[in-house]
């Protein structure tokens, strides 16, 4: 009997060991770090479900959204998008015709495939965030809330994270989060694009979700992983993704896009509109 009396001692102290190492440290990460583990684990353990795509993308654009872009902007500016069977759709900023003939509507699904375009050949279909690019890849795009001077724009984009994931130092909590962090997300970026001078813009954040987490969780999350991989806010990423958009569909004199590439061949502005129950985006002559 005293054997087992020593054992079930034994066995007790070192389960009130273990918990108070796990207390502890949970502790110690929320008060260094600002991380709460339980909640952590809870959202890695959602971004780790299997994401179907079809379900999350219900608005994704397809190979025919492209070629109706290339058919719609080429009766306008002539041959300013090709295709190859080598190198598929390519966009000629740098090769005009003397006149932009018609009006360019562009829906939505059109706007994406357009978009996707343009971020591979100007970009390489990277994104430069927190010090790093990173391959990004457009999936679906929609407008809503659409004024003569602003339209909230919604882009479901996948990331990969792996040069961050592959810089994370290798001490507690880090390589206990790295090994549950998914190299792969999609993110759901909604910004407001705002009008001003014809071929300005702003960008600002609206809301931004990762896979099937909340808003709220998402926001927590981001803040975990810029501790962890120095990623920078979920406000951040929302306005790089937003802005990534923007500029392909409007661009400036430093970044190519639609709209402002045409402007001196007759192009005038750019604009947002509701017309029979389809959002367009529109370059003006």
């Amino acid at each position: 009997m005293k054997i087992i009396k020593n054992f079930l001692i034994s066995v007790l102290a070192l389960i009130i060991l273990v918990g108070s190492v796990a207390v502890g440290g949970y502790f110690y990460v929320k008060k260094t770090y600002d991380i709460d583990l339980l909640k952590t684990v809870k959202e890695l353990k959602i971004l780790s479900e299997p994401v179907n795509e079809s379900e999350l993308c219900p608005h994704a654009f397809t190979d025919s959204d492209m070629l109706d872009v290339q058919t719609e902007v080429n009766n306008s500016v002539e041959n300013f998008i090709t295709y190859s069977e080598q190198h598929g759709y390519a966009v000629n900023f740098d090769d005009l015709p003397d006149q932009m003939k018609y009006i360019i509507r562009l829906t939505d699904k059109q706007v994406g495939a357009l978009a996707q375009t343009i971020i591979n050949q100007e970009t390489g279909g990277k994104i430069a965030i927190a010090g790093k690019e990173v391959d990004l890849a457009v999936k679906q795009v929609q407008f809503s809330s659409i004024t003569t001077t602003s339209a909230l724009v919604n882009v479901i984009v996948s990331i990969d994270l792996t040069p961050f994931i592959g810089d994370m130092p290798e001490k507690f909590p880090f390589t206990y989060l790295k090994k549950h962090i998914p190299s792969g997300l999609y993110i759901s970026s909604t910004v407001k694009i705002d009008k001003g001078e014809p071929f300005t813009y702003t960008v600002s954040h609206q809301a931004l979700t990762i896979n099937k987490l909340s808003k709220e969780d998402t926001e927590d999350l981001f803040h975990t992983l810029d501790v962890v991989l120095k990623v920078g806010s979920a406000k951040d990423w929302n306005v790089k993704i937003g802005t990534a958009i923007a500029n392909a569909l409007i661009g400036n004199e430093v970044d190519n896009g639609l709209a402002y590439s045409l402007k001196g061949i007759g192009a005038t502005d750019y604009k947002f509109f509701k017309e029979a129950g389809v959002n367009y985006f529109s370059v003006l002559r």
